[in-house]
């Protein structure tokens, strides 16, 4: 299983940042993601977990996807239907707090979530 960490959209028609600074969300995201790995790594659950900034909806994905709620609230939900989603909280992103996506993801692994069907880790 891989985890994509979506904080930012680099590429297509809507690009929406984290902070309106690419340099800034770059080292928040990766900051993000490195808390996310340490908690399930202590938690002996090992998988790779990336920053995604070239999120494309029109091509399918097997991985999760933690995905800023404020990006989820800007695509039309067509987009979204064929990836597995679970929706961060914006400030969680900003601070590294990764214990609601924790939560989220401990939900989506015990097979509760549909294709399709966003989580919510707010």
């Amino acid at each position: 299983m891989n985890i994509k960490v979506v904080g930012d959209i680099r590429i297509g028609k809507i690009q929406p940042s984290l902070t309106g600074n690419p340099i800034v969300d770059d080292v928040l995201i990766q900051h993000f993601c490195d808390q996310l790995k340490k908690r399930l790594t202590s938690l002996h659950l090992y998988v790779d977990i990336v920053a995604d900034h070239f999120f494309d909806p029109t091509s399918q994905s097997p991985d999760i996807i933690l995905m800023d709620k404020r990006i989820i609230d800007d695509l039309p939900d067509e987009l979204l239907m064929n990836f597995k989603i679970i929706e961060i909280d914006h400030n969680d992103i900003l601070r590294g707090n990764v214990t609601n996506a924790i939560a989220a993801l401990k939900h989506f692994n015990s097979g509760g979530t549909q294709l399709g069907e966003h989580l919510s880790a707010i």
